[in-house]
């Protein structure tokens, strides 16, 4: 800034795919759809095993962090019919209204909600979020979903809850854990890995390669676009 030098950054341009992935995942998980593929290919048809799995709708679904992807997995959880709350640093009462979601603390969602999707930004105030306190009051059978930075969750604390066997999480940031932190969490059947996928849809890919161009050619038009500077 000092020596006048613009930084810009691409902005929003996963939203979709984020959100989207969400559901992709938690979807996966409660209809037991990859078991149900495998033992289509090995020829067995019978849906006799398949009668105990869930739906999202009537569950409480629980955002943590209502930006652009928060925002958008909140509106569509508040779609497929669930009873949707969220928790924010800044209260966004116009979302309210427009999503048909309401305003818990943290806590009550973490204790409370069935489904909780955590969209925070990474920096000193949210190091740990997901601390012991917050990772001991998930409820029995919830789902805990993080497509954002690992650092947001003590894995420790995390891989002893895992340990009791009565809540899944699912994450897509692997490549961001250790080899020892994969190694650990790998160990439990609840914990589900992915690739880093959550981004990786050709609209978004398209959308990025845009937003750069752009940033590139309004700064030489003499109006920089999506400054942090």
């Amino acid at each position: 800034t000092t020596k006048n030098i613009a930084v810009t950054n691409i902005p929003d341009y996963s939203t979709e795919a984020v959100s989207e992935f969400v559901f992709g995942a938690i979807l996966e998980n409660l209809r037991d759809l990859e078991r149900a593929k495998k033992q289509a290919r090995e020829g067995d048809y019978s849906e006799d095993t398949f009668f105990n799995t869930s739906e999202i709708r009537d569950k409480k679904f629980g955002v943590i962090g209502l930006g652009n992807i928060g925002s958008r997995v909140a509106e569509l959880a508040s779609a497929f019919g669930a009873d949707v709350s969220y928790w924010s640093k800044n209260r966004k009462k116009e979302l309210e209204k427009t999503n048909n979601i309401k305003f818990q603390d943290a806590q009550t969602i973490f204790s409370e909600c069935d489904f909780i999707s955590l969209h925070l930004a990474f920096n000193q105030e949210t190091e740990y979020f997901a601390n012991k306190e917050m990772i001991g009051k998930i409820k029995k059978g919830a789902i805990f979903i993080n497509t954002a930075p690992n650092e947001l969750v003590d894995l420790e604390v995390l891989e002893k809850r895992l340990s009791d066997n009565d809540m899944i999480y699912i994450t897509d940031h692997s490549d961001e854990l250790s080899s020892e932190q994969a190694e650990q969490l790998s160990k439990h059947k609840n914990c589900i890995i992915y690739p880093p996928i959550g981004y990786t849809t050709k609209e978004a890919s398209k959308e990025k390669q845009e937003i750069f161009v752009g940033n590139i050619r309004n700064f030489l038009n003499g109006k920089a676009t999506n400054k942090v500077n």
